[in-house]
């Protein structure tokens, strides 16, 4: 009789197996893990593509936090395919071409925004501007700020004594403003300063708050002015637009303190600009700015706010350059007719 092999015997979880029997299992396994690892290797080491930055969303984060980096705003870098906004791109193209042919104005800029999802178009949306009043809207949301984290401020009275600013006249004049020795809340130099465009209230409010506060909440915004020099235009519609647009989505002050300064901006009193031809009951939280300048006939007009169509809000910036302030108006209430209509018709 030929020598017996020896059988040894491994116990596993379901009963005896042989050496004989696991060994097959134990190649096939070693194999398959082999050719699994073949497979999904890389042949080569890849070098990263470079983001294309004409594809990829921008980001707006607070910072000055340890743990958190908070985003308060979100921008895609390419203008809306959406044939809606291609038909309004074409029409205010238009619109724009003959206002400067008919020297209704010199120059034009547009950045309108659907606030539902996001989709922008915009005409010379980079180019820039002098503000001047639109600064008041910054000044609001650094003021709201700082009252965050103290309560009482809103409620400190100020004597006003004296008068701040004697050079700048305005051109477009609210004749409701704050007085000579009276005592005012902040809370209503807030209001003066926003809903009259009251320059005395804004350089109280600016003493106030300062101005370095002031350039690090614009910086916080994604506007930094810090570097920028002031006495020639330094905004555009696009940058600016963002106060709005973190203003609604609530995301750098409260809700409450958000919906207050939206609430303010409601009640802005000049009517010439982007609610001259809406629906008088539609419901417009914006910010007017205009601007003459010495020893030059060129004007600057601009009207920004967020329009609450029903269903489907909207942001719309228009700013201006031009010789006659009446023209400069109605090139923006044309505009925002414009897109109101195309709004209210895409959302039938």
């Amino acid at each position: 009789m030929g020598k017996k092999k020896e059988v040894e015997s491994y116990k596993t979880k379901g009963g005896f197996v042989s050496r004989l029997e696991i060994m097959p299992l134990i190649m096939g396994l070693a194999i398959g893990f082999l050719l699994g690892f073949l497979i999904t290797s890389p042949k080569k080491t890849k070098v990263a593509k470079q983001p294309d930055t004409e594809n990829t969303l921008s980001e707006i984060r607070s910072g000055g936090y340890k743990f958190t980096n908070p985003l308060l705003d979100c921008d895609n870098f390419k203008p809306s395919i959406l044939k809606t906004h291609i038909d309004l791109i074409n029409s205010l193209n238009d619109y724009v071409k003959n206002a400067l042919l008919n020297e209704n104005a010199t120059q034009v800029s547009v950045y309108f925004r659907s606030l539902n999802n996001g989709p922008w178009i915009g005409i010379n949306e980079k180019e820039y501007y002098t503000p001047a009043s639109l600064l008041k809207l910054p000044i609001l949301i650094a003021t709201l700020k700082k009252a965050e984290n103290d309560p009482a401020l809103l409620k400190m009275r100020i004597n006003y004594n004296t008068l701040y600013d004697t050079i700048y006249k305005p051109n477009i004049k609210d004749t409701t403003c704050i007085r000579l020795g009276k005592s005012y809340s902040v809370d209503e130099l807030l209001r003066f300063m926003i809903v009259h465009s009251d320059n005395e209230a804004k350089e109280i409010l600016v003493n106030l708050i300062s101005n370095d506060f002031i350039l690090n909440v614009m910086e916080d915004l994604g506007v930094n002015l810090k570097n920028r020099n002031f006495s020639i235009d330094f905004i555009s519609v696009k940058e600016y637009s963002s106060f709005f647009r973190i203003l609604y989505n609530a995301s750098y002050l409260s809700r409450n303190m958000s919906e207050k300064a939206l609430e303010l901006l409601s009640h802005t009193k000049y009517d010439k600009g982007i609610t001259n031809k809406l629906p008088k009951d539609l419901i417009v939280s914006h910010k007017f700015g205009e601007r003459g300048f010495e020893n030059s006939d060129l004007k600057q007009l601009h009207d920004c706010g967020i329009i609450y169509l029903p269903g489907n809000p909207y942001l719309l910036c228009v700013m201006s350059k031009g010789y006659n302030f009446d023209k400069l108006s109605k090139v923006i209430s044309d505009i925002s007719l414009m897109v109101y209509n195309n709004v209210k018709s895409g959302y039938k």
